[in-house]
């Protein structure tokens, strides 16, 4: 556990902040924390927190401060009255600090400014804030003074270090901030100036010396100290003794020698990357000989900026010039114009003998390469210098594993608040502010790259009058998306196409299918039928992918996922450079591949193919995939919208598509995501209909009236169901028919019409025995056994249900064996033997509860309910009553909480027209 007080005080449990919600909390910890050996009184911490006038529940209130600290596994002993917080220094960030500090200075004595500066980095980085932020006591408020002037005093020797490294213009936005903060801090006044005059900027340097004689003079009374006077005096005489006292060596042996400038200009301020900066410079400064650093990230991520102005900003190091290149397709040409700018007079043919000039010509300089868009590490060997004065920055998609003792900074999308601040740029605070959710829309279809949020905020500056949601709109569009991220003569088009061309053929191709695909996550299955591969073979190419910042791995390590500006890219190129057959084939192999799933889920759930009509769309297994081992219900329910996805990918193959959406029917079936069922249904009537495919638009009717059945919607259930039977029977399809009698004949006993479900329930279930369903014709036997209790006919029924429970073991079927049973159970109430029925209903439960089955587990909650109402036990068939009813609300099912409510009213004594409801579950 770590403790801060610079800022606002906090605690750390293994990285994670614990947010102290209260004053009295932070209060207890900060006094505690400051005092010796961590201890003090109650009345020490009264007097810190409350000072000279404390309330009356003051000491109760420092009580309950230490009990929550020891709630958050904060260690305090209390003894006579004083507590103790168990507390090394090493766990403090203000003790962290202060040794830092000292040994940073003790760096700078040595001579080592560059770990000097480098300690108090991490020092000062240990600061969140003021000092004791948010506690306003005099005691504090003293204590939290001399912890900032602490502060301020390592900012003071950070810099002088700097100064000494030569990073003059590293400091001077620093410094510039610090001078307004702190007007009259001489200290500070004087490292500007120093960085001023150092960055040829001498007016400057004498303008910050004038404006501080001024403030002194008005607000004080005093004029500089002679320290500054002199410092100003020696910048008047351009005084040699103010260059750093490390001066680099003369740029060449040979004073007539050319020194190459070749770096572009700085492409303007960076966004969110201060820290990569600073790594970056870090890096070249105090890396050691010949420092390499691969500067690593996605396209558009601006690595090309941030690498850019890193070199500027230590190029005065290198004096022997700086050389650049940003396409070394043809090293051969990229040497011989290296060795020009040199001023080699005789340029040799072969690339090897150009490297070795080269090599030779560096030997006796101090230079600074910078390498564009390097797509591998075969492609350095040939620049990499040998001298060890030089140095190399690249900027590469890949993190170029293979070349050793490299320092890599990743550069990664931006964070939401810095890309909010860059399209704000151009988009304006209250655009931003009256549609923040297109906002956050545009952010995130941009990936959060800086590339594409300039050109974004560029659109929205030059056209006032669009909305953030019209621009939203158009980017959604994967067709539209590139068209709409060009501006001026910028896109996003070129960056994307140079990382492409610099993949094998095998990742190129599977970038342009998932594009066509349209899905921006991809499991290794889906992406093993894309490409028509094995599955170790799709691993390996999204691996390479994910390598070289296409994708991004998620924490499964099962699934990668792409941003929409790829997607988009992926189906530009597919249908440049592919077979549109050949794409459909692909798009065709993965939608395959998710019925291959749902397949092995609904059989998990149903065995084998019973209870759902089936179609001819081809399914497809990759080569090496996994047998399927998983649980139907749990896969269902984490991949549902993804199947809807495929649905929405799979309308142009209308087969595919309504097998696809029915797939989950036996989750539908057991109440979850009514919204989901509908939706996919909605999309695949739509696919079937305009494919004039009758078959799927009778399974589709068929599964949205036992939709419509479920949610209590009987009108449009028997309109579906008879249009579902009427498909059937013109396309001779007996297994659908005898799907659609058995729901029809439920909706026929619900409706109290017992001769005709009898008759239907007979016809249905016959016609499943001979399609071979017996999991279909169990249902309908189910049905049948209540239609011939309610008319009487006891021993039939009993018969019914003794066949029905055979099939569905038979079948494989948990959820029909638990409604099986739940008739079994309601058979021995309603025949006078409630204690029969209480054990069944109890294994019933079980088997709901196991397969996670709304529909089924509140039915049988509601009959459990009843039945221990004729036992004699109210308490717990109230329970069970409530509990049906709340679980039916949330599958949807209105007729199930109707009946448990009504049940429950007649416990509660609300008259006697309940006890009908209550006789009838009996």
């Amino acid at each position: 556990m770590r403790f801060g007080i610079l800022g606002l005080p906090a605690i750390w449990q293994q990285g994670e902040e614990i947010r102290l919600a209260t004053r009295r909390s932070r209060g207890v910890l900060a006094h505690l924390l400051l005092s010796p050996s961590r201890s003090a009184s109650v009345e020490s911490l009264i007097h810190a927190i409350y000072g000279d006038t404390p309330t009356k529940s003051a000491r109760n209130q420092v009580h309950r401060g230490v009990g929550e600290l020891r709630k958050y596994g904060v260690t305090i002993d209390v003894h006579d009255n004083v507590y103790r917080l168990e507390a090394a220094e090493d766990d403090v960030d203000a003790f962290v600090f202060m040794r830092l500090c000292d040994e940073a200075r003790a760096l700078a004595d040595d001579g080592d400014h560059a770990g000097a500066a480098r300690t108090l980095g991490e020092a000062l980085a240990l600061w969140r804030g003021s000092a004791l932020s948010g506690l306003d006591s005099e005691v504090f408020l003293a204590e939290a003074a001399v912890w900032d002037e602490r502060r301020l005093a390592a900012i003071e020797v950070r810099t002088d270090a700097d100064l000494e490294l030569g990073r003059h213009r590293d400091v001077i936005a620093e410094l510039q901030q610090l001078t307004d903060q702190h007007p009259l801090r001489e200290a500070f006044c004087g490292q500007l100036m120093l960085a001023l005059y150092r960055s040829q900027r001498g007016s400057e340097a004498l303008q910050v010396f004038t404006d501080l004689e001024e403030r002194l003079r008005d607000e004080l009374g005093t004029d500089p100290s002679p320290a500054l006077r002199d410092l100003r005096t020696q910048i008047l005489r351009q005084d040699p003794l103010l260059e750093p006292a490390g001066a680099i060596e003369p740029a060449s042996a040979d004073p007539q020698a050319p020194v190459p400038r070749q770096l572009p200009a700085r492409s303007g301020a960076l966004v969110g990357r201060d820290a990569d900066l600073r790594r970056i410079t870090d890096a070249i400064e105090e890396h050691g000989p010949c420092p390499v650093v691969v500067v690593t990230g996605p396209g558009g991520a601006g690595k090309t900026a941030l690498c850019l102005e890193a070199a500027h900003r230590v190029a005065a190091r290198y004096p022997g010039g700086q050389l650049y290149a940003d396409d070394l397709s043809e090293p051969g040409e990229v040497l011989a114009g290296f060795l020009t700018a040199l001023g080699a007079d005789d340029i040799p043919d072969g690339t090897s003998a150009r490297a070795g000039l080269l090599r030779s010509l560096l030997a006796r300089r101090r230079v600074l390469i910078v390498l564009d868009g390097v797509s591998g590490a075969g492609q350095l060997d040939l620049f990499l210098p040998g001298h060890p004065d030089c140095a190399v920055i690249v900027t590469s998609r890949s993190p170029l594993a293979l070349l050793h003792g490299a320092m890599r900074v990743r550069v990664s999308a931006l964070d939401r608040a810095d890309a909010r601040a860059l399209l704000a740029a151009g988009a304006g605070e209250e655009r931003m502010a009256a549609e923040p959710a297109a906002a956050d829309r545009i952010i995130d279809l941009c990936a959060r790259l800086p590339m594409a949020l300039r050109i974004a905020a560029a659109r929205l500056a030059t056209r006032p009058h669009w909305t953030l949601t019209r621009l939203a709109d158009r980017l959604a569009d994967p067709a539209k998306i590139l068209g709409e991220l060009r501006h001026d003569g910028q896109s996003v088009l070129p960056t994307l196409m140079r990382g492409y061309e610099a993949l094998p053929e095998g990742p190129r191709s599977l970038i342009r299918r998932i594009g066509f695909y349209g899905s921006a996550e991809v499991t290794v299955r889906t992406t093993a039928a894309l490409a028509g591969v094995p599955m170790d073979a799709a691993e390996n190419m999204l691996e390479e992918l994910a390598e070289t910042h296409f994708m991004v791995t998620l924490r499964d390590g099962e699934r990668f996922r792409c941003h929409e500006l790829l997607l988009g890219f992926g189906a530009v190129r597919a249908l440049a450079e592919d077979r549109e057959a050949d794409l459909r084939a692909a798009a065709q192999r993965a939608l395959g591949g998710w019925l291959a799933l749902t397949d092995d889920a609904h059989a998990s759930m149903r065995g084998q193919d019973n209870s759902i009509p089936r179609g001819t769309a081809p399914r497809h297994r990759p080569q090496g995939a996994a047998a399927w081992s998983g649980q139907g219900t749990e896969w269902f329910d984490a991949n549902l919208d993804g199947i809807l996805a495929a649905v929405r990918r799979a309308v142009p193959f209308p087969e595919t598509c309504w097998e696809l959406a029915i797939a989950p029917l036996a989750l539908y079936e057991a109440g979850s995501r009514f919204d989901v069922w509908l939706d996919s249904h909605e999309l695949a009537l739509s696919s079937v209909r305009g494919a004039g495919n009758v078959r799927g638009q009778a399974a589709l009717l068929y599964s949205l009236g036992h939709r419509s059945l479920l949610v209590g919607d009987y009108a449009g259930a028997a309109r579906r169901l008879e249009e579902a039977l009427r498909l059937f029977q013109e396309l001779a399809d007996e297994h659908g028919r005898g799907l659609a009698l058995r729901l029809l004949a439920d909706l026929d006993r619900i409706r109290q019409e017992l001769g005709k479900a009898r008759k239907t329930y007979e016809e249905a279930a016959e016609v499943l025995r001979r399609s071979g369903d017996p999991v279909g014709e169990a249902d309908a036997l189910g049905g049948l056994a209540m239609v011939l209790h309610s008319t009487g006919e006891g021993q039939a029924s009993q018969e019914c249900l003794e066949r029905a429970l055979t099939l569905c073991r038979e079948g494989g079927s948990l959820r029909s064996e638990a409604q099986i049973r739940r008739g079994v159970a309601m058979y021995a109430a309603r025949a006078g033997t409630p204690e029969d029925a209480y054990p069944e209903l109890l294994q019933a439960l079980e088997i709901a509860t196991f397969i996670g089955d709304r529909v089924v587990l509140s039915d049988i909650l509601l009959d459990l309910g009843t039945t221990r109402i004729l036992l004699g036990d109210p308490r717990a068939a109230y329970d069970n009553l409530v509990t049906a009813e709340e679980i039916a609300k949330v599958a949807g099912v209105k007729r199930t909480a109707l009946r448990a409510r009504r049940a429950r009213a007649f416990l509660n004594g609300n008259g006697e027209a309940t006890r009908h409801a209550v006789a009838r579950n009996a």
